[in-house]
């Protein structure tokens, strides 16, 4: 019940009772979906978990107009309790990472020099573009009033991918250069 989802539900469930689709659409608004991982229906597995644990219960339910019911939850005090144990131990605590762009890293001498530097370069771009699309979003989030503080984990996810795209390009060029030597790995040894 550690998760980022966890947190990120209860969050929502601290500022106000909600239902689903109403988290759904300030994930994305807040650009959250980018820290936290969200597929098909586990948004809605969460808020189920979270009710069996006791740290969410249903509010009520709504119909407008000629929509579907809605059922509205909200935070309990045990959910709230939890919220702030999880943010504490995310904020505090350094957890070890097994990244795997640095475990890639970690074994780039397979590859070929050009076919390296191609597939950093890959790298590079799809983050600009990345970038460039997020920082567009922040900008129509500051536009349209949302809060600097509920957008923090996007500033900090667009600051390492600013250092990523600045450490690529120095590193590809790098190698490019030959200021960078590549290794060349000899192929295995064949018995014949």
């Amino acid at each position: 019940m550690n998760s980022s989802l966890t947190m990120a539900v209860l969050a929502l469930l601290r500022e106000g009772d909600r239902h689903p689709y109403e988290m759904q659409h300030l994930l994305r608004e807040r650009n959250i979906e980018a820290v936290v991982k969200l597929r098909g229906g586990s948004l809605y597995d969460a808020i189920d978990r979270l009710v069996r644990a006791g740290l969410a219960t249903v509010a009520g339910r709504v119909r407008t107009g000629s929509r579907p019911e809605r059922t509205i939850y909200t935070i309990t005090p045990a959910g709230v309790e939890t919220l702030t144990t999880i943010v504490r131990e995310h904020l505090a605590t350094v957890a070890q990472e097994y990244p795997a762009f640095a475990a890639g890293l970690a074994h780039l001498l397979n590859l070929d020099r050009d076919e390296a530097v191609g597939l950093l370069h890959e790298r590079r771009s799809t983050l600009t573009r990345l970038f460039e699309e997020t920082d567009a979003a922040l900008q129509e989030a500051r536009k349209t009033g949302v809060p600097r503080l509920v957008l923090l984990e996007t500033e900090y996810s667009q600051l390492l991918r600013q250092a990523e795209i600045t450490w690529l390009r120095e590193v590809t060029g790098a190698i490019e250069t030959g200021d960078m030597p590549w290794i060349a790995i000899p192929p295995p040894h064949q018995e014949a």
